[in-house]
């Protein structure tokens, strides 16, 4: 008797649709590929389900039949499959497209998996003797209660000062893991930490160890996707989208940097890499490790609720201490160029000792704007409400938030000339100002307007170890897990912008940022020296941080959060809407809220315009959606989902952010 399947479609749709396999194709696996008729269009869909034979007759319609089998066996594992159906119903985001969004771009195509070309032999082992890995008692302890636990379902939550060895512990973790013959997984936030990751386990573990993020080729990641099925891989080093990689036996899943904003997809499907992999870990029955200086107060909450295990790591590797922190109060200490004398004598300082300088500032680009001394022009986008940040080397104004370009005209204003000044710092002005202050200095500056390639980053990093660069200059690409062994001193040139954030979240990243940044400094040989610039001294948040450190400002803002029903106390949904036309979204939400206003344990902020009410000349409305009771919450968010899909206006766009991590 013919087979009827449930297959998945990479479409905008919350369903799955109902085929019939016929005999003479053979048998459709479940996680395999097929070929359909969807509409007028043949498609490539993804079996997710067997069904029943049904006759047409009991049902009002006819069913249809499929086209061929591209899969003869399963490409897309069962619990693969579990955790994107978890991820569609949590997420409330269409099932076909997390699970394409699961494939190599060949797949989705429906190129059979035979006929594709890939890599052999990619993987280097290391060539040279692998080191001993030193731990600790801090470290042993942890490992050996984490290793405790290796075939059981856990999760654990390292709390390390930076420099304090986590990564040592994943290594021998993961070196136990490798040798009982399965996979390790560990992802970091970014793309330019993987470089550095991969030489740190190669030192110390002789297996074949790849990366895995947007960086690479097709034919480089067709490759990595089909070696961890096949097992060809020990170890997989990625970004976020390494989570959905076909591994034949994971043993192990570590997130490194847990707290980073860069770990949760910001756009289409909005998932957190690191909410998934302890649902795969639960999945698989396996192990989860998290760690990081300045732990999310999602984690610290989860650890609060014996959901996880803490543990600490107090010390340095190196036995340093940790670096002093100086406050420098801007409105004493005027800066020239964002520079205060303070922070000027100790890089001259720092210098004559022959000793590395860091100096962090959070916008790239020359200034935040540009403006006219006399007709008070400045310059904004014309297609979203952001102002446009002035590249001098390019003698460009660029939108960081929607890529718009624009040449700098000589009269923008109303003035027959206007006089046109910088408003603001960004990386390449303090880079002039420091080539000026210290001529002899060799100086560098990272930021993704230099550093555009994993090449010109390594290469970057090598001079750095090398001590071929005296004075770093970058954004938040410097200091998220880079090690700088030779670097004494760190400067924050200005950190107010963080201190006054309308996000809610706005004083836990800047507290975050502030101890990574100060963690690049005295790693190794002795303590170091941070010089934070401020015109705000007194502000609870620097006062508490400085005095007392991360976690007991953490603990003070978690009980602030639960008086303030924000979260992790209270779960929420950000449901944003843009139309070209500025009253539409806004009048559909207010519609939506009235709806819905009705049902108990529930409450709505807004509608208001977003913090950046226009992109790309649409205008954003965003309406916040929360309750105590997740399954409430959750109930709400599906019907609410319903309701736009069902009623909402040709011409607008949705999209529902589950557990949103920023406002904007």
């Amino acid at each position: 008797m013919d087979q009827v399947v449930n297959v998945a479609v990479n479409y905008p749709l919350y369903q799955t649709f109902k085929y019939i396999v016929p005999d003479k194709l053979g048998k459709a696996s479940i996680g395999g590929r097929v070929l359909i008729q969807f509409g007028k269009k043949t498609v490539v869909g993804v079996v997710v389900k067997r069904e029943k034979r049904v006759d047409n007759d009991k049902i009002n319609y006819i069913l249809k039949t499929i086209i061929g089998l591209i899969d003869d066996h399963p490409i897309i594992s069962s619990e693969i499959l579990k955790m994107c159906l978890w991820a569609s119903d949590y997420y409330e985001y269409p099932v076909g497209q997390i699970i394409f969004s699961a494939l190599p771009s060949q797949l989705k195509q429906g190129v059979p998996i035979e006929k594709i070309k890939i890599f052999e032999d990619q993987y280097k082992k290391s060539i040279t003797d692998q080191l001993e890995i030193k731990l600790n008692d801090e470290q042993n302890y942890i490992f050996k209660k984490i290793l405790q636990n290796r075939d059981y379902f856990s999760t654990s939550l390292i709390d390390g000062v930076t420099g304090s060895g986590k990564t040592e512990v994943y290594v021998k973790l993961a070196r136990e893991v490798v040798k009982r013959k399965k996979q390790v997984l560990i992802i970091v936030p970014e793309i330019n930490l993987t470089p550095q990751t991969i030489s740190r386990f190669q030192m110390y573990i002789d297996k074949n160890i790849q990366s895995y993020h947007s960086g690479h080729t097709i034919k480089e990641k067709m490759t990595t996707w089909l070696d961890a099925k096949n097992k060809k891989l020990d170890i997989v080093i990625g970004t976020r989208s390494s989570i959905f990689l076909p591994f034949r036996c994971l043993g192990l899943i570590i997130i490194d940097e847990e707290h980073d904003s860069s770990l949760k997809q910001q756009e289409k499907f909005r998932y957190h890499a690191r909410d998934l992999s302890i649902i795969r870990a639960k999945n698989l029955n396996i192990p989860v490790v998290i760690g990081s200086a300045t732990p999310s107060f999602e984690s610290l909450h989860n650890t609060l609720l014996k959901k996880s295990k803490k543990y600490n790591l107090t010390k340095r590797y190196y036995e340093t201490d940790l670096p002093k922190i100086t406050l420098v109060d801007l409105n004493k200490d005027l800066p020239v160029d964002g520079i205060s004398k303070f922070l000027k004598d100790m890089i001259t300082k720092n210098l004559d000792d022959k000793k590395q300088t860091l100096l962090y500032i959070g916008r790239r680009g020359f200034s935040h704007a540009l403006t006219c001394l006399e007709c008070r022009w400045i310059s904004k986008c014309k297609i979203c409400e952001s102002f446009m940040t002035y590249h001098k080397n390019q003698k460009l104004l660029k939108c960081h938030h929607c890529g718009n370009c624009e040449k700098i005209s000589i009269n923008p204003g109303k003035c027959d000339k206007c006089n046109l000044v910088p408003v603001g710092f960004g990386t390449q002005r303090i880079e002039d100002k420091v080539k000026e202050l210290f001529p002899e200095a060799r100086v560098a500056r990272i930021d993704s307007d230099a550093i555009s390639t994993l090449k010109k980053l390594k290469e970057f990093i090598n001079r750095t170890k090398n001590n071929e660069v005296d004075i770093l200059i970058g954004t938040q690409m410097i200091v998220k897990g880079h090690d700088f062994p030779n670097v004494s001193l760190v400067g924050i040139i200005d950190i107010d912008s963080g201190l006054f954030n309308l996000d809610f979240r706005g004083l836990e990243r800047t507290a975050q940022l502030i101890v990574q940044v100060a963690g690049r400094s005295g790693r190794k040989n002795e303590k170091g020296h941070v010089v934070i610039q401020t015109r705000t001294p007194e502000h609870p948040l620097l006062e508490t941080l400085l005095s007392e450190g991360y976690m007991p400002f953490a603990l003070k803002s978690l009980i602030d959060r639960k008086k303030a029903n924000l979260p992790p106390y209270t779960h929420l949904r950000l449901v944003r809407m843009s139309a070209s036309n500025k009253t539409i979204a806004f009048k559909f939400l207010e519609e939506m809220k009235c709806f819905f206003s009705a049902q108990k344990n529930i409450f709505f902020l807004g509608p208001a315009e977003a913090p950046i009410s226009k992109k790309n000349n649409m205008y954003i409305y965003q309406l916040i959606v929360g309750s105590k009771n997740r399954i409430i919450l959750k109930k709400i968010t599906q019907e609410i989902r319903q309701y736009i899909v069902m009623k909402k206006p040709y011409n607008v766009k949705w999209s529902i952010d589950v557990d949103p991590i920023d406002l904007y």
